[in-house]
C-alpha cells in the first residue's frame, strides 16, 4: 500500500509544470543582434543621379563661352582697320582703338572667361557622376566596360594642354601687349625709344604692314586662349568620368565579391546597423 501511494505521488509531481526560472534584478538585456549571413548577391542601389544635367549645363556654358572667345577673335581681327596717317597732323589717327580695344572686346572677355570657368566645374562634377553611374550598370546591368584608362589619359593629356596653353598666351600677350610690341617694331608708327622714325613718308608706309600684324597677332592671341579653355574643360570632363568610373567598378565589384551589406538592427531598446560578409 505504501508503494502504491508513493508511485502515485511521484506521478503526480512529474506532471507538474516546472517553476518558472528567477529572473535577475534589472532592466531585460537587448536581444541579440540578427547574425544572419549576408544574401549572395549583395547590390548596391543604383545612383540616383546621372549627372547628365551637370554635363548639358557645362555645354551650354562652353558654348557661350567658345561662341564669346570666337568673337573677341573676328573683332580683333577687324580691330585697326580704321589705322590711317593724317598728312595734316603728321600723325597716326586711330592708334588708340587698335591698341586698347574696342567696347565688343571688353564685354565678350568677362563672359568667355567665367562662362568656360563655370563650364569647368560643371564638366568636373558631371563627369564624376556619371562615371559612377556607368560603372553601376557595367557591374550589375550588363553593360560594356568602358576603357577608363583611356579616358584618364586623354583628359589628363587635354586638361593640361588646356591649361598649359591658355597660361602660356596670356603670359606672351601680357609680354607683347597683344602684339603692338612686335608689330610696332617690325612697322614702327610710334616712337616708343626716342629715336627717328624716319619721316612722315616712312611712317605712312609703315601704317599698312602695322595694320595687317596687329589683326594676326592679336586675333592669334585671342585664338589660343579661346582654345586653352576649350581643352580645359573636355580634358576635366573626361578624366572625372574615367577616374570615377573605374574607382567604383572596382568598389562594387569588391563589394559583390565578398558580399558585403549594412543591415539595420531594430529591437526593443536597441537600433543600430552591422555589416556583414567575408573578411
Amino acid at each position: 500500500m505504501a508503494a502504491t501511494v508513493s508511485l502515485a505521488l511521484s506521478v503526480l509531481l512529474a506532471a507538474q509544470p516546472a517553476a518558472p526560472a528567477s529572473q535577475p534584478e534589472g532592466p531585460a538585456p537587448a536581444p541579440a543582434a540578427d547574425t544572419t549571413s549576408a544574401p549572395t548577391s549583395a547590390r548596391p542601389p543604383e545612383p540616383r543621379w546621372r549627372g547628365t544635367g551637370l554635363l548639358a549645363t557645362a555645354g551650354v556654358l562652353g558654348g557661350i563661352g567658345f561662341g564669346a572667345n570666337l568673337g573677341r577673335v573676328i573683332a580683333a581681327s577687324r580691330l585697326c582697320r580704321d589705322l590711317g596717317y593724317d598728312n595734316e597732323t603728321q600723325s597716326v589717327s586711330g592708334i588708340d582703338q587698335c591698341i586698347f580695344g574696342s567696347t565688343a572686346l571688353g564685354v565678350l572677355a568677362p563672359i568667355g572667361l567665367f562662362s568656360n570657368t563655370a563650364a569647368f566645374a560643371f564638366a568636373a562634377g558631371g563627369g564624376s557622376m556619371h562615371g559612377r553611374w556607368a560603372a553601376h550598370r557595367t557591374a550589375f546591368s550588363g553593360d560594356r566596360k568602358q576603357n577608363a584608362g583611356l579616358q584618364i589619359g586623354l583628359g589628363a593629356g587635354l586638361m593640361t594642354a588646356g591649361i598649359l596653353t591658355y597660361l602660356g598666351v596670356r603670359i606672351a600677350s601680357f609680354a607683347d601687349a597683344l602684339g603692338f610690341a612686335t608689330c610696332n617694331e617690325r612697322n614702327p608708327i610710334v616712337d616708343m625709344t626716342g629715336g627717328d622714325l624716319g619721316g612722315p613718308e616712312v611712317v605712312e608706309g609703315n601704317v599698312p604692314g602695322f595694320r595687317q600684324c596687329m589683326g594676326r597677332r592679336m586675333s592669334g592671341y585671342l585664338a589660343g586662349i579661346g582654345i586653352g579653355q576649350t581643352l580645359g574643360v573636355v580634358g576635366v570632363g573626361l578624366l572625372t568620368h574615367g577616374a570615377s568610373y573605374n574607382r567604383n567598378l572596382k568598389l562594387m565589384r569588391y563589394i559583390t565579391r565578398n558580399q558585403l551589406r549594412l543591415q539595420p538592427n531594430l529591437s526593443w531598446g536597441y537600433a543600430g546597423l552591422s555589416l556583414s560578409g567575408r573578411f
